[in-house]
């Protein structure tokens, strides 16, 4: 029998690379998407099944469990900008605390015990000194958002549906994930400018903090983790996803910009800067590597595919 996999947020950056992965190895896939965005999942339609779907509604989430029956969920789904969670923390907390309580009540309830996924974020970690570097996940919860706030009681209502009721619970925290097909993320916003820069449809390069070190991993290396720690991940335990290197963002984006076809100015703008952004942020990745998972896509390669992406949808 074809085991079946239930991706929430399918048509997200992430989810779409874990739903390519998931079919390129013969699963059935079952995804969920929001508000109509699936430019990202086009090229699978008619080798999946996909359901729109708005974890805030108990009803919905239900059918979509019923509907699936799954052997593997990987949970994605979620209000994930920590800028938007400033600007809107009902919302963000409705969706990613309560979502996924209903997504945790409706597997239980169904009572098939698949192996689950639930994708926290590195956020949880909150502020954290130079010396504290890197991050492992013995680290205490500090959050600095609403989102991360949001983020740490995913995380716990993991903990708690394995612990409690036994379900086989693998907890994942991200730190930065960026690539091809990523929006709202500095990788993102700079690669864009410079595509549009180098079209003529904008004189300069806003920025915003530049001082920040960060941990990125490209989005396809990050698929092939998830993959793996649903095949050996442990249980109850608990995997940060990182390459475990220190990249500051000034060095991000003067590399962006050597690959420009043109010449680019840049300004910091006061519209880039959030209320409190973490001066680091990079992880320790050692019980990750222990199940045999390496990035294998170089930092350089995954900046130059992301500006290629955002050159081609300036045409």
């Amino acid at each position: 029998m074809t085991k079946r996999c239930l991706v929430t947020g399918c048509s997200g950056f992430l989810g779409s690379y874990l739903a390519d992965l998931i079919v390129d190895k013969g699963f059935q896939l079952w995804g969920t998407t929001f508000q109509e965005e699936t430019a990202n999942i086009e090229h699978l339609q008619g080798k999946a099944q996909f359901l729109e779907c708005d974890l805030k509604d108990r009803g919905l989430v239900e059918k979509v469990v019923r509907l699936s029956q799954p052997h593997y969920v990987f949970h994605l789904a979620a209000q994930s900008f920590v800028n938007v969670s400033w600007e809107d923390p009902e919302e963000t907390l409705k969706s990613n605390v309560l979502g996924s309580f209903y997504l945790l009540e409706a597997l239980r309830q169904q009572g098939s015990n698949p192996v689950i996924e639930i994708v926290s974020s590195s956020a949880v970690y909150g502020v954290c000194s130079d010396s504290e570097m890197p991050l492992s996940e013995g680290h205490e919860f500090r959050p600095t958002s609403i989102y991360a706030v949001s983020k740490v009681t995913e995380d716990m209502l993991g903990y708690f549906y394995w612990k409690v009721y036994g379900l086989r619970i693998i907890r994942v925290r991200p730190f930065n994930m960026t690539g091809p097909r990523k929006t709202g993320d500095a990788v993102y916003d700079f690669a864009k400018g410079i595509a549009e820069l180098e079209k003529g449809r904008k004189q300069v390069l806003e920025v915003g903090n530049l001082n920040g070190v960060r941990d990125f991993t490209d989005g396809r290396d990050a698929s092939e983790a998830l993959w793996l720690l649903a095949q050996y991940g442990e249980p109850g335990e608990v995997y940060n996803l990182c390459s475990g290197q220190e990249r500051s963002m000034r060095s991000v984006v003067e590399q962006l910009i050597s690959m420009a076809s043109c010449q680019v100015k840049w300004e910091v703008s006061s519209k880039k800067l959030r209320p409190y952004d973490d001066p680091i942020y990079v992880g320790d990745n050692a019980r990750l590597r222990q199940l045999g998972w390496e990035p294998r896509i170089s930092f350089n390669q995954t900046l130059a595919d992301s500006l290629e992406y955002w050159r081609k949808k300036q045409t």
